[in-house]
């Protein structure tokens, strides 16, 4: 199975503009900068498209669950370790709750294979 990358990117996106947002209201996340939030996002990208490729989700309310744990767990623990914060439980619940939102709301596309078109079905 191959790594998604527009899904990577979009993943990385979210979670950066998320937290970004809750920095300003969450005081566990306002030790965020710019660079820790790069760090945080492309974490919680990486280790989410690495958990999918293992558990191989059927749908895309499943990926958005194993999105949901993954960030939640991610943000968490590094708050926890690398800013010396203990960010509230609820706070970080709800941003991984609107990652994975972000992530169910963007439709995924699957390349075309060697040879097919897409159909456009033109209706009067």
């Amino acid at each position: 199975m191959k790594i998604n990358w527009i899904r990577l990117v979009i993943r990385a996106a979210a979670t950066f503009v998320v937290l970004f947002l809750l920095g300003y209201i969450v005081p566990g996340f306002s030790g965020l900068t710019i660079g820790r939030l790069a760090v945080v996002s492309l974490l919680t990208a990486v280790i989410s498209s690495l958990v999918e490729m293992a558990v191989k989700p059927g749908s895309p309310r499943d990926r958005s669950i194993i999105l949901f744990l993954v960030s939640a767990v991610v943000v968490y623990l590094y708050s926890l370790v690398m800013i010396n914060v203990r960010p509230p439980v609820v706070s970080t619940l709800l941003a991984a709750a609107l990652i994975a939102g972000v992530d169910l709301v963007y439709p995924e596309k699957h390349p075309l294979a060697e040879g097919e078109r897409e159909e456009v079905h033109n209706t009067p």
